[in-house]
């Protein structure tokens, strides 16, 4: 059978996403479980779903429940609080877990989410990417809005570009702020909308930079923006917006794009 016809097991966290994946699941009769985290705060209600809610040491019970209800394949798909691994309470499955993640946690969050996913995948699942589900990747390199970047903005945006190359080695700087040649933020733990906020007024023509870390797995956690990104941006007095190609994805991309275009921002894939 392939994959987009198998039972889905959908992992939320916070954010639009999983809802959106779970009204396409919906929409193309395609059968999924829904997972909750326990002690997140979420936005929407999945009670409608009959969602089994976990605690994150608890891998025993969610295998046994992934292979109760013939579910093969898995997305993560939403933030998620990160805990404190040394503290956490697991049974003995997670045991063996939770020694793979702290062996890799030196390493940062992109060597956890990864040492997790081959984890499962060890087990028998098969991990899909949130772009092979849905449709909210801009595969070619375009500018999607009205408003067009000036040579300044451009030449910014590379600097950003390379800037983010470098911070990869660090695990931070999924998201980063350029203005006039400078580096005016890196996104490290407050997340995106944080590190817009910090940035308001402190220098004109600035341009938000969104990519994929270098080694930054494209199977969870993938750089988003969505409309509160383009509301933040204009807030913070900014000039516009660029994405990586095949790798951003653009959450209500049409609302997206008129959002930016009412407000006066320019929103271009790199």
């Amino acid at each position: 059978m392939q994959d987009n016809l198998q039972k889905l097991g959908i992992f939320a966290g916070r954010g639009l996403l999983p809802m959106m994946l779970i009204e396409d699941c919906r929409k193309k009769n395609r059968s999924f479980k829904v997972f909750l985290l326990q002690g997140e705060e979420y936005e929407i209600d999945y009670s409608a779903f009959n969602p089994t809610v976990l605690a994150y040491g608890e891998v025993e019970k969610f295998l046994k429940i992934l292979r109760e209800e013939n579910v093969k394949n898995l997305v993560f798909i939403g933030g998620v609080t990160k805990p404190n691994f040394s503290s956490l309470k697991v049974d003995k499955t997670g045991t063996i877990l939770l020694a793979k993640i702290l062996a890799n946690k030196i390493l940062g969050d992109d060597a956890v989410l990864s040492s997790v996913i081959k984890f499962f995948e060890k087990q028998g699942f098969k991990f899909l990417r949130i772009d092979e589900l849905l449709d909210c990747v801009v595969s070619k390199k375009a500018i999607l809005t009205k408003t067009r970047p000036s040579q300044s903005n451009l030449d910014d945006i590379a600097l950003g570009v390379n800037a983010v190359k470098y911070f990869s080695k660090f695990d931070v700087g999924q998201s980063l702020v350029v203005a006039q040649k400078q580096l005016i933020a890196v996104e490290a733990l407050e997340g995106t909308d944080a590190m817009i906020s910090r940035c308001k007024n402190l220098r004109q023509n600035s341009v938000l930079i969104k990519m994929k870390k270098a080694k930054q797995s494209m199977k969870a956690d993938m750089p988003t923006i969505g409309i509160e990104t383009v509301k933040n941006c204009a807030a913070a007095g900014m000039d516009g917006i660029a994405i990586q190609a095949n790798s951003t994805l653009v959450l209500q991309k049409d609302e997206v794009i008129k959002m930016a275009d009412e407000l006066g921002l320019f929103l271009t894939v790199i």
